[in-house]
């Protein structure tokens, strides 16, 4: 939604570049096949140039702060993902205009590049599909993943932001148009058919999306500042199993399954993100894992359920210095901490195995 907030201020300076084509600086190449690791996109500030690709190979325990620069944009590249030795970027790109969907192999280099939606935002896969969110448009964008060919334009709820498949279906959070309506549904696209065949009426701003331990997709919703709200859904049925109403801290974005009936998710309210909290879904209790940064925000989470490491994304609060990628054990004990230098808001990362 930060994306928003640039339209009333910058966005109006930037040009639109249409080309398909990406220079990139690549000095080496840095990630084996063997390499293990995460990596880290960071959305940038109120320029394009601070919006990067960084990865920590796990393998080396080495951080290498930029393996791509988003070229023709340059602006808030939010989605990202790792499929099959390749790795997937959507770029949302001036306010209300066309965004940008990169393939890049393991080190960066872009393979692939096209214009995609109107600023997409998350994405997923699924039949062989991409599927990005375009909030102005309250769409989906469907993109065949090996051709990078157009699909479908598959319509949804106000201003669609996560999204996530399970098998051949695919889920979207609708949000909230700024200004405007709210939404409280969660909408179910088919990816045979990208045909929507359902809305689930969930609480106020569905924000995160995951997979819960046994199966089920998990809905977080922050709702109105007392009332936020975990969902448990039957993923074939298309009915709420279960829910989750007594969110201590609250709740903002990012839910990350560890097992054992356990999620780890960023708590605090949509607009202001705080401490990253530990929840039972059998005790129904909270844990204050990792607290608030001092003078940043934990803007985007990760897990590596083979060491039981939390990846935390650490944006500044003034969203123009340089963010860190933090890693955590699995009491929330810090264990390495990397500045991003010249990458601004890192947001997301996706893990390398």
């Amino acid at each position: 939604m930060k994306i928003i907030l640039y339209a009333l201020i910058s966005f109006c300076l930037l040009a639109l570049n249409s080309c398909t084509r990406d220079e990139i600086n690549v000095p080496i190449n840095i990630i084996t096949i063997s390499s293990k690791g995460a990596y880290v996109i960071s959305e940038g500030g109120f320029n394009p140039g601070t919006s990067k690709l960084s990865y920590y190979n796990k393998t080396s325990d080495s951080f290498n702060v930029s393996i791509f620069n988003p070229g023709s944009l340059g602006l808030l590249p939010d989605g990202i993902l790792y499929d099959n030795g390749n790795l997937y970027i959507s770029e949302q790109g001036n306010f209300n205009s066309s965004g940008k969907l990169y393939k890049t192999d393991t080190n960066g280099t872009v393979l692939m590049s096209r214009s995609a939606g109107i600023n997409p935002y998350s994405m997923t896969i699924s039949y062989n599909k991409i599927y990005l969110t375009n909030g102005p448009t309250n769409s989906v964008t469907v993109i065949d993943k090996n051709t990078m060919n157009l699909v479908a334009t598959v319509n949804v709820g106000l201003y669609p932001q996560e999204i996530l498949s399970i098998g051949n279906r695919v889920f979207v959070c609708n949000t909230n148009v700024f200004n405007g309506g709210t939404d409280s549904t969660v909408s179910v696209i088919d990816a045979v058919t990208d045909n929507v065949i359902n809305n689930i009426v969930v609480s106020k701003n569905p924000s995160s999306l995951a997979v819960s331990a046994d199966g089920n997709l998990l809905v977080g919703c922050p709702g109105d500042s007392s009332k936020a709200v975990i969902y448990k859904i039957d993923p074939v049925a298309l009915i709420i199993i279960n829910s989750y109403n007594n969110l201590k801290y609250g709740f903002s974005r990012d839910i990350v399954t560890t097992g054992d009936n356990e999620i780890i998710y960023i708590a605090g309210d949509i607009y202001s993100e705080q401490n990253i909290v530990r929840y039972s879904l059998s005790s129904r209790t909270s844990i204050s894992l990792i607290p608030a940064p001092a003078g940043a925000l934990n803007y985007g989470l990760g897990y590596d359920s083979e060491d039981s490491r939390i990846y935390v994304c650490v944006a500044a609060s003034d969203f123009t210095s340089n963010g860190k990628f933090r890693i955590y054990g699995s009491t929330g004990t810090l264990l390495k901490e990397f500045t991003i230098t010249g990458g601004i808001t890192p947001r997301r990362t996706a893990l390398k195995k």
